[in-house]
């Protein structure tokens, strides 16, 4: 599992540069691959993009200080990176609900609060193979109409879904497709912007009159899809098998700003395989 040598290398270059200003162009050329290949991969195994990674490891180290360290606040916000105490404090407060200064002073140590450097043995537990069949297929425009979900938490992902299903006029027919569309920015740095969008095609929907309901036109592309059989929970592993192992080994390169799940049924038990569909070029 090449990929998970590769990510495992990646961190440790991270954690040995944990207080010094890090790129995604640096992070991404020492891991070998490129900075949208990475930063998909690793969104997909670690679960949380390199930015989100970077600040959590900073701010677990800054709290690990605030309670063994004598050094003042400042001192320790312009240590792990921060350029100045406000900007610490508000990151500070977001992650654990509270200031630098009363998490010093209640001298939390319990180990739940902190997030560790991620191991391999962490990375390499995580990897299953859940994929069937591989197809290659090219797919005429997709006019999609759904709702986006305000963030990228499950959380919001489901009530994107749930708004859908509502609305769907023929709901759960054989010949109806419902689509699970990650749309990635253009640009980005450490941290990266995905935004979600729960749709089907626009024939599909009742038109409402409604202001959520957001429009999304997938161009005529190449695709490669891959039968995930597991549960949906599981889409995970399977990205990382996809990102990490078969797409650096195939002909192939992800070309698209967006990568999306097929699904043919939102019942819950049904045996359907999920389809994830990735743009395409040769290389």
């Amino acid at each position: 599992m090449e990929y998970i040598e590769n990510l495992s290398k990646t961190i440790i270059y991270i954690e040995n540069n944990l207080t010094n200003k890090l790129t995604i162009e640096d992070i991404s050329h020492y891991s070998g691959y490129s900075k949208f290949h990475f930063q998909r991969l690793f969104h997909q195994v670690v679960g949380e993009t390199v930015g989100q990674y970077i600040m959590n490891r900073r701010l677990s180290e800054a709290a690990t200080l605030l309670v063994n360290d004598s050094m003042n606040i400042l001192q320790i916000a312009l240590e792990l990176g921060y350029e100045s105490h406000e900007a610490f404090t508000r990151a500070f407060n977001k992650r654990y609900k509270m200031s630098p200064y009363q998490f010093r002073q209640l001298g939390v140590t319990t180990e739940f609060i902190y997030k560790n450097p991620i191991d391999v043995q962490y990375l390499t537990n995580k990897n299953k193979n859940l994929l069937g069949d591989i197809e290659v297929v090219t797919l005429e425009d997709l006019r999609l109409k759904g709702y986006m979900a305000s963030n990228t938490s499950h959380e919001e992902i489901y009530a994107s879904w749930s708004k859908l299903r509502r609305d769907i006029h023929k709901y759960d027919k054989t010949d109806t497709y419902f689509y699970g569309v990650l749309h990635y920015p253009k640009s980005f740095g450490l941290e990266i912007d995905f935004k979600y969008i729960a749709a089907v095609e626009e024939d599909e929907i009742i038109q409402l009159p409604n202001q959520e309901l957001k429009e999304i036109t997938l161009p005529k592309s190449n695709y490669l899809i891959f039968n995930h059989q597991g549960s949906a929970e599981a889409l995970p592993l399977s990205y990382e098998y996809i990102y990490g192992v078969w797409l650096p080994k195939s002909k192939y390169v992800a070309n698209g700003l967006y990568d999306f799940e097929r699904y043919r049924s939102f019942e819950e038990g049904t045996k359907h395989a999920i389809q994830i569909c990735i743009p395409i070029t040769s290389k």
